[in-house]
């Protein structure tokens, strides 16, 4: 089991190995910047509004995965995972951190996997909703592990890590995520996109 769990964690490392690779091509412009910081800063700030508070630092809140979601539909991928490792690391002021593998399980890639919700485009609105859910549900994935192989001893009796750490997370960033997702779906994104776009010029 303990072998298993190592390479569960290994694979969700692979994400950041891609990003990493990706950033080769990546060309950043003035109002690219400007927009992914913003975005950054306000899923922080939206993180901290919350409606249900779970224990070990789970927690329903105001629409976070949104700005990420939007900055992946957007711009692309690895603007989005930039935008989700600034909005993590802000996130590890005053986070629960009890293993350095579980810092990056839990606040730098979960959010990376949300820059993926443009993989299956943004032209059509149920391309937006099933690329934003399958962003969500990788995130979720990547909580899950964490919380099997960190967490397992908050598990209630009778109650196996799987299961507790799947009930776990998809009831809390599983939740806020979908509401996100609905969110992303309805929203005039042609126009928040014509916007972020205006006026660009590179610097790299």
């Amino acid at each position: 089991m303990k072998n298993l769990n190592n390479i569960m964690v290994a694979v969700c490392f692979i994400p950041l190995l891609i990003y990493i690779i990706k950033l080769r091509s990546f060309k950043l412009t003035v109002k690219k910047m400007v927009v992914i910081a913003m975005f950054s800063g306000i899923s922080f700030i939206l993180s901290k509004i919350v409606f249900v508070q779970y224990p070990q630092g789970g927690s329903i809140n105001l629409l976070s995965s949104l700005p990420i979601l939007l900055i992946g539909l957007i711009y692309g991928p690895v603007e989005g995972m930039t935008t989700g490792i600034i909005s993590g690391v802000l996130a590890l002021f005053g986070g629960y951190i009890i293993h350095p593998a579980q810092l990056f399980l839990d606040f730098i890639i979960p959010p990376m996997m949300l820059g993926f919700s443009g993989m299956l485009g943004s032209d059509k609105r149920y391309k937006i909703f099933v690329g934003c859910l399958i962003a969500v549900f990788l995130r979720c994935c990547v909580h899950v592990i964490s919380g099997v192989v960190y967490f397992a001893a908050y598990a209630p009796e009778g109650m196996g890590p799987w299961a507790y750490s799947i009930v776990y997370n998809f009831s809390c960033v599983g939740v806020e995520g979908l509401l996100s997702t609905i969110v992303a779906t309805i929203i005039p994104l042609e126009r928040i996109k014509r916007e972020a776009n205006k006026g660009s010029k590179d610097i790299a």
